[in-house]
């Protein structure tokens, strides 16, 4: 599932030798937590989770990673995912995008996970290898000097990252084929558990295009070698469009990867996804082909796909590709790719693949074989689907798309199976075999992974009651959420979306609601009990369409609304009448919009990019532009109060209590802020308490204040950190209570304090 979050802020980064240094290594060793409680709020999942892993070592050891959400480990006493990663620093969001997972077969405890998000701001670019010695209790970071990014193209493929299974300080990873740090793409190695890392200069160089996945997988043969000895036949398959038009996509060392040549006999035309091998002597690779159009890299694009095994001592190829069993007769639903793949251990010769974009109106295909391929049985021929942990995803018959499979090498019965939103398995794999149904239910407790892109926590409402929070999500529309433990009965509907840009709520009427977004059945919606139901917008304004998005402000009593929309070149609109006929504004395209916390005829727009603030008088019809603060600021209003406008950013805060108009003071505290709210006052405070994400004595976190920013206190902890918070909202119900967006996809965060 494709996430809305992106940096895409380039730095340069000058890379020196290529042997990475262990004197670069960070510690992380999470702390005690402080008086705030930190929670992730109950979704149900939510976001692709591209691999789960067993250690073959452990029974229920397991461990997932997700594309943008982090990393977890499976706790096979209450069926919970343990998260991994939650300690990560404002500077090491990118480390939650999760590109490869390894543990070494023959040490239960060690673990160890590439990460990062590209060319990331917090970054400069690089990934790095995150070493745990307890199961991911603490980790050690090594800095790549090359990008890596858990959420592009290939993030399905694997394993990229693999430990000698006869001298676990052994290790092998293969990159992506990207046009940036072209030099360093390629094949590296590490001798002392990942601590130090040498480029592997014999192996084939990539293309460094942006085709494929780079180098697909690593496999090491175990049997070449004795314990205690490097293995010495590796095999790496590599995806690239050039590669696979010649089919020179396996290559082969025979001397512990040192040299390298090329495994004749590959077919043609196609992407090697995974590769593994099995305790019978066979390496099993699945294979797509490169939708038209598309780089290849997957896991969307893919198509064509093929199943086939190469024997390690006999050196033949055999096609052992399950048969087609779509219900599609004709199209590209018809011609699905395989990717997902899964080699039992400890059953020679049982092997399960997954198909890989069969949007055919059955879901993806669990394929299993006991006998290396030359039967295969269809697990999800007839399957029951449980989806009540996250009712919001509605019922079905069938699994989700992009799908990764692991089994259980200690339960032939058990099995995970990763999707674009989450997890599921199964606890009678088996039962396909005489033509029985397997049942399937969603497993990822624990595991959230969804984006919000706006959050909003209305007042209790006129005739009673009251919810903690509403929110606008990436790819999943958003929620009410009337419990924040238990996950939301649905997603917003009437109209539907993909994301939600934009929420606001009426400050003195919080019945009344709006929201914008893309991808929808129509572009705006308004609500009159809180959020729980919506209606669409009666009309549209010219040039908005379904996927405008952009901002959205509603005044306090809910008598006016102006709308930013997300279309290019479509400049703002309000609308002052129940029937929402929409009228033009003289403000610019492109500007966020607010409505002043109190005062019903006023609202302020923004222009980041040059730091121009707009004024309305007369809930929105007409604007001046008094004056021009700083650039590369966001603006807010603190609910229950009348032309109190606030600016936050870079330099820190800014205020201005003459409805935007007249001077503008700079509030001391907290600097380099990325999210602010307000939340109800402090027993004995007449000013709603204010919760920035930003840096405050040279100490990144989150900082509160009750006295409006005369003094600040730290509430976050070095344990839940969560890569830090682009977006926070105070709860004006309960004191202490702020809920956030994290700078990763981890989902909602939110924090309560006694006092």
């Amino acid at each position: 599932m494709k996430k809305t979050l992106r940096h895409a802020l380039l730095k340069g980064l000058a890379v020196g030798a290529l042997a990475i240094s262990a004197a670069a290594i960070a510690t992380v060793s999470p702390a005690s937590a402080q008086s705030y409680t930190w929670q992730v709020a109950k979704i149900g999942g939510g976001g692709y989770v591209p691999e789960v892993i067993a250690h073959p070592g452990q029974q229920g050891l397991f461990y997932a990673r997700t594309d943008v959400g982090g990393a977890y480990r499976y706790n096979s006493s209450n069926s919970t995912w343990v998260p991994l990663l939650d300690w990560l620093t404002p500077d090491q969001a990118a480390y939650n995008n999760v590109q490869a997972i390894a543990v070494d077969p023959n040490n239960t405890n060690l673990l160890y996970m590439v990460a990062g998000g590209g060319h990331d701001w917090q970054t400069n670019c690089c990934g790095a290898l995150l070493i745990s010695w307890n199961q991911g209790y603490s980790f050690q970071i090594v800095p790549f000097p090359f990008e890596v990014n858990g959420n592009e193209a290939g993030r399905n493929v694997g394993p990229r990252l693999a430990v000698d299974p006869n001298l676990g300080s052994v290790l092998f990873y293969g990159t992506a084929n990207t046009s940036a740090w072209a030099s360093n793409n390629g094949l590296w190695k590490s001798t002392n558990n990942g601590y130090n890392w040498s480029k592997v200069t014999s192996f084939p160089a990539m293309s460094n295009n942006d085709t494929g996945a780079g180098v697909a997988f690593v496999a090491m043969h175990k049997p070449s070698s004795a314990s205690g000895q490097a293995t010495k036949t590796i095999f790496a398959g590599v995806s690239t469009a050039q590669a696979a038009s010649n089919g020179s996509t396996l290559y082969r060392s025979t001397d512990g990867g040192n040299s390298w040549s090329l495994v004749p006999g590959a077919p043609t035309g196609l992407l090697p996804q995974q590769g593994q091998i099995g305790p019978d002597g066979n390496l099993y690779i699945t294979y797509s082909r490169a939708a038209s159009g598309t780089s290849g890299g997957g896991p969307s694009g893919l198509d064509h796909g093929q199943v086939w095994k190469y024997n390690v001592a006999g050196g033949n190829w055999t096609n052992i590709t399950p048969p087609n069993d779509s219900q599609q007769l004709a199209g590209w639903f018809a011609d699905y790719g395989f990717s997902g793949l899964s080699v039992d251990p400890a059953h020679s010769g049982t092997v399960a693949v997954m198909s890989v974009n069969r949007y055919d109106g059955h879901g993806e295909s669990l394929h299993r074989t006991t006998n290396g391929g030359q039967s295969w049985v269809n697990a999800t021929a007839n399957v029951n689907v449980n989806l009540s942990a996250a009712p919001w995803n509605g019922t079905r018959s069938y699994l989700g798309n992009w799908s990764g499979v692991a089994l259980d090498p200690f339960n032939t019965n058990h099995a995970f199976v990763t999707w674009g939103g989450g997890i599921m398995s199964t606890q009678n794999l088996t039962a396909s075999a005489s033509g029985g149904t397997v049942n399937f239910t969603l497993d990822q407790n624990g595991v959230e992974e969804t984006v919000p892109l706006s959050l909003a926590s209305p007042t209790a409402f006129p005739w009673g009651g009251s919810v903690p929070l509403v929110s606008g999500m990436g790819d999943v529309c958003g929620f009410f959420h009337t419990n924040m433990t238990q996950a939301p009965a649905a997603a917003h509907s009437n109209p539907n979306c993909g994301n939600t840009s934009s929420l606001d709520w009426a400050k003195s009427a919080s019945n009344i609601m709006v929201r914008v977004g893309i991808w929808g059945s129509a572009p705006g919606a308004i609500s009159y009990n809180g959020g729980y139901s919506w209606s669409p917008f009666t009309s549209t304004p010219a040039g908005v369409t379904n996927d405008s998005g952009g901002t959205i402000a509603i005044n306090a009593d809910g008598s006016s609304i102006v709308w930013a929309p997300g279309d290019s070149g479509v400049v703002p609109v309000v609308s002052t009448n129940s029937t929402y006929s929409w009228s033009s504004t003289s403000l610019p395209a492109g500007i966020a919009v607010v409505a002043d916390g109190a005062n019903v005829n006023n609202f302020y727009a923004y222009e980041r990019t040059n730091g121009k603030v707009y004024v309305s008088t007369n809930k929105g019809v007409s604007w001046t532009q008094p004056v021009t603060p700083i650039a590369w600021h966001t603006m807010i209003t603190p609910f229950g109060k009348s032309c109190d406008v606030w600016l936050y950013g870079y330099s820190g805060l800014l205020r201005n209590t003459t409805c935007g108009s007249g001077t503008w003071s700079q509030v001391s505290g907290p600097t380099s802020i990325q999210a602010m709210g307000f939340g109800k006052a402090a027993s004995g405070q007449s000013y709603p308490a204010m919760y920035v994400a930003g840096t405050y004595n040279n100490v990144k976190g989150v900082f509160r204040s009750v006295n409006g920013g005369s003094t600040w206190t730290r509430i976050d902890n070095a344990q839940n950190q969560y890569g830090g918070f682009r977006m926070l909202v105070g709860d004006p119900k309960t004191f202490g209570t702020v809920y956030g967006a994290t700078n990763s996809g981890r989902g909602i965060v939110y924090g309560t304090s006694p006092n």
